[in-house]
């Protein structure tokens, strides 16, 4: 039996270090466009390196979509400052510094993909 037991709601998952993250379900339609902004990212990079090493491109893949999943996915967070510790505002360019820290964008992933995940491997999928 199919459980529909993901949320419809933003809801807040902890990372590393002491951030936080609100984000919106990662639904279909989230994922998808997170899909297509990492593959226009990664055929950037191909087009801009002829000789682009394969495992870097699948770890460039892999980055691409964990950051163009944040940017579609958050709507807040917490535990974020500049080097002065002023608070910084969420935006596009400091979710990207954010994700390129690898055991925050590893931990974000994770959370944010584990609701669906458990669905799937409960056959819900």
């Amino acid at each position: 039996m199919l459980t529909l037991d993901i949320p419809t709601d933003p809801y807040w998952i902890n990372l590393p270090r002491g951030v936080r993250v609100q984000i919106k379900p990662v639904t279909t339609a989230i994922m998808a466009a997170a899909q297509s902004a990492s593959a226009r990212r990664l055929g950037a990079a191909r087009a801009a390196t002829t000789d682009l090493d394969p495992d870097l491109a699948r770890g460039l893949a892999f980055a691409f979509l964990v950051k163009a999943l944040a940017n579609h996915a958050v709507i807040a967070w917490e535990g974020i400052g500049d080097q002065e510790g002023n608070t910084l505002p969420l935006s596009h360019e400091a979710l990207d510094c954010l994700m390129d820290l690898d055991d925050i964008a590893a931990a974000f992933w994770d959370s944010a993909t584990a609701l669906v995940a458990k669905v799937s491997i409960e056959g819900n999928g």
